[in-house]
C-alpha cells in the first residue's frame, strides 16, 4: 500500500491512520486464506482441484473490491475484528454456492450409483434406466461338441456393463437406481438393443429391464466334488 492510497482514503486523519493499519492486517488475512487454498489443491484430485481454483479466483476478485474501497469507516466497522470474514464474502458469492450445490449433487448421485464417475470416461452418457454394454466375443462355440467358427456363429448375447444411468424416475418422483453396476457381465435378449460405435468401438445402449441376468461367479464349493460317506 502507498501513500497514495492512504490520501485518497476519505474520513478524520486518526480514522485514515487506523484504516490504514486494518487494511494490512485484512490483506494478510486474505494471503493466509489464499496460501490454505493453494496449499489444499496441490493434494486434491484433478476434478476437485478445478473447484479450489475457482475459489481462489473469486477470492483474488474480492480481494481486489476490498482493497479498492476508499472508506475508512468501511475497514473500521466492518473489519476491525477479523472473523473469518475472508470466507464468508467467499460464502456468499453465487458461484461459491454454485460449487457446493454441485458437490454436494455429485455426493448424492455417488451414494445413489457409485459408478456414476466411471461413466465420464465414456463419451456417451446414459440416461435414466439405460445402460452402454460391450458385447464379449468368443473365439469360437461349442455345440455338442461341434466347434463352430466365428464366420457361422450367432453374436453372443453376453456383454460386459461399461457405463449405466442415475435409474428410473417413478411417478411419485422417486429414484429407483439402477441394480447393474460397470464391470457386471450380463445377458440380453437378441434384439433387444442398439448398436453405436465410438472411437471405432461398438457398444449396445439398452434399458437396464431388457438385460435378463447377471453372469456370477459359481462358488467354489460348487466346483469341488462331494466326498462320499464311508
Amino acid at each position: 500500500m502507498n501513500a497514495g492510497t492512504i490520501e485518497r482514503m476519505t474520513g478524520t486523519p486518526n480514522q485514515v491512520e487506523l484504516a490504514r493499519q486494518i487494511k494490512v492486517r485484512v490483506s494478510v488475512e486474505f494471503d493466509r486464506v489464499a496460501n490454505a487454498l493453494r496449499s489444499a489443491a496441490t493434494r486434491q484430485s484433478a476434478e476437485h482441484r478445478v473447484d479450489t481454483l475457482t475459489v481462489i479466483a473469486i477470492l483474488e476478485e474480492k480481494r481486489a473490491e476490498v482493497m479498492r474501497n476508499d472508506q475508512a469507516g468501511y475497514f473500521i466497522h466492518g473489519w476491525q475484528e477479523l472473523r473469518d470474514q475472508v470466507r464468508q464474502l467467499i460464502a456468499q458469492d453465487r458461484r461459491y454456492k454454485r460449487i457446493k450445490v454441485n458437490q454436494a449433487l455429485a455426493k448424492q448421485i455417488s451414494q445413489i450409483n457409485p459408478d456414476w464417475r466411471l461413466n465420464s470416461m465414456m463419451k456417451i452418457r446414459p440416461l435414466s434406466d439405460r445402460i452402454v454394454v460391450k458385447r464379449i466375443e468368443e473365439q469360437e462355440t461349442v455345440r455338442r461338441g461341434i466347434i463352430i467358427p466365428d464366420s457361422a456363429k450367432e453374436k453372443p448375447q453376453e456383454a460386459e456393463v461399461i457405463a449405466v444411468g442415475l435409474g428410473k424416475r417413478l411417478e411419485d418422483g422417486n429414484l429407483v437406481p439402477v441394480d447393474v453396476k460397470v464391470g457386471d457381465r450380463i445377458l440380453f435378449g437378441k434384439y433387444t438393443s442398439s448398436d453405436i460405435k465410438v472411437d471405432g468401438e461398438e457398444y449396445l445402449i439398452m434399458r437396464e429391464d431388457e438385460v435378463l441376468g447377471v453372469v456370477e461367479q459359481e462358488p467354489n464349493a460348487a466346483k469341488q466334488p462331494v466326498k462320499k460317506a464311508s
